[in-house]
């Protein structure tokens, strides 16, 4: 699933809070950002396409609610990262921050600490 960084906010709205109707997913997101309404419609009909998110009719309103949890968007977008910029290669990411020198000591210690767990649990 391509989310993106526009329809990225709209889901964020509903991970937060939900369901929501269409009034109240625009009222949240104008708080953060200063988008027409139309807009945000838009980013939403799109959302619902992508089955993102779902929609259900109480009385005369539409309840909006996430189909797919901030985990599993996460992982997925990380895996893009990762296959775009950098070949599928782990140490080619990490390689790129610790040579930018964007990892503080406290990064690496972090990092180290995760590495022997991860060891630790595949002997």
């Amino acid at each position: 699933m391509n989310i993106s960084k526009s329809e990225l906010v709209v889901l964020q709205t509903l991970w937060d809070e939900s369901p929501l109707t269409v009034g109240q997913i625009i009222e949240r997101v104008r708080k953060t950002v200063d988008w027409h309404d139309n807009t945000i419609k838009t980013l939403l009909s799109r959302l619902l396409e992508k089955e993102a998110v779902d929609r259900h009719k109480d009385g005369r309103q539409f309840f909006y609610k996430p189909l797919v949890s901030r985990d599993v968007v996460v992982s997925e977008e990380a895996e893009s990262l990762l296959d775009r910029f950098f070949d599928g290669k782990m140490p080619r990411l990490v390689a790129h921050f610790a040579e930018g020198k964007k990892l503080s000591r406290t990064d690496i210690e972090e990092i180290e600490a995760l590495l022997k767990r991860l060891k630790k649990n595949a002997d």
